[in-house]
């Protein structure tokens, strides 16, 4: 059964099941929400984590001081890298082409 304190100087609780205000019972079991909070705490860091690597500038979570920009420069080298790699393809199709007699 699950209740509600609300006002635990005058002893009285909202009992969820039944919907009624009713005085505090002794055979009631009490238990922290500290271990859940913390749980709770980890992950909306790494939520935060999560969506700092949406944006290229962000820094991650576990990552060494002054990286912020990594990824923006990952993704400048992997294009080049792309965009070398077709052209290079491109090239060669047009001189295999050309050689054939097709163009």
């Amino acid at each position: 059964m699950g209740v509600v304190k609300l006002l635990p100087e005058y002893g009285l609780v909202y009992e969820v099941e039944t919907g009624k205000v009713v005085p505090e019972s002794g055979n009631m079991v009490k238990y922290s929400m500290d271990p859940v909070n913390a749980a709770l705490d980890k992950l909306d860091k790494y939520a935060d984590d999560l969506m700092n690597s949406l944006t290229p500038t962000g820094n991650f979570l576990e990552s060494f001081p002054h990286r912020e920009k990594s990824l923006y420069y990952a993704g400048i080298f992997t294009n080049m890298f792309y965009g070398f790699i077709f052209g290079l393809l491109v090239a060669f199709l047009v001189v295999i082409l050309r050689f054939m007699g097709l163009i």
